[in-house]
C-alpha cells in the first residue's frame, strides 16, 4: 500500500513536469512566431510549421478537454472571470502589436491626423476582446454542457446498479 502511493506521488510529479514542459513549449512556439512575422518580417513559409504546431496542439487539448467534460477554466468561482480576463489580455496583446505594427508602417500617413490612430486602436481593442469574449464564452457553453450530459449518464447508470 505504501509503494502505490509514492508511485502515485512520483507519477503526480512526472505529470506536473510534463505539464510545465507544455506550457513553456508553447510559449517558445508564440514567442518564435511573433519574433518571425513582426520583428524578421520573415515569409509565412519559414514559420508555417510552428503556426500548425502551435495551434493544432491549442485545438487539440481544447476538443479533448472538451470530450472528456473536464473545466476549461478550472473550478471555483475564480474561473468565472477567467473568460473575461483572458478576453482583455487578448485585446490587450493584440492591440499592442497591432498598434505598434500599424503606426511604424503607416507613420508618416499619420502625423496630421492622430486622433484617428487612437480611434481605430480604441475600435480595434473593443472588436479583438468582444470577439475572444463571445468564443470564449460558447467554448464555455459548450464545456457545460457536454459536462451535463456526462453527469445525466453518471446518474443513469448508478440508479441502473
Amino acid at each position: 500500500m505504501m509503494q502505490n502511493k509514492q508511485d502515485e506521488r512520483v507519477l503526480t510529479q512526472r505529470q506536473k513536469i510534463n505539464s510545465e514542459a507544455y506550457g513553456i513549449l508553447m510559449i517558445i512556439l508564440l514567442a518564435s512566431i511573433l519574433i518571425q512575422q513582426f520583428f524578421l518580417d520573415a515569409p509565412f513559409e519559414q514559420y508555417s510549421v510552428e503556426v500548425i504546431c502551435f495551434f493544432g496542439m491549442s485545438v487539440y487539448i481544447l476538443a479533448r478537454y472538451m470530450m472528456l467534460g473536464l473545466d476549461l477554466y478550472g473550478e471555483g468561482k475564480r474561473s468565472q472571470y477567467i473568460p473575461l480576463t483572458n478576453s482583455l489580455v487578448t485585446g490587450i496583446i493584440a492591440t499592442a502589436i497591432h498598434g505598434v505594427l500599424n503606426y511604424t508602417g503607416y507613420a508618416k500617413l499619420y502625423r496630421d491626423g492622430i486622433g484617428y490612430v487612437f480611434a481605430a486602436i480604441a475600435i480595434f481593442f473593443i472588436s479583438i476582446t468582444a470577439s475572444s469574449f463571445i468564443l470564449l464564452s460558447f467554448l464555455n457553453y459548450l464545456n457545460k454542457k457536454k459536462q451535463a450530459k456526462i453527469q445525466k449518464q453518471l446518474d443513469e447508470d448508478e440508479q441502473d446498479d
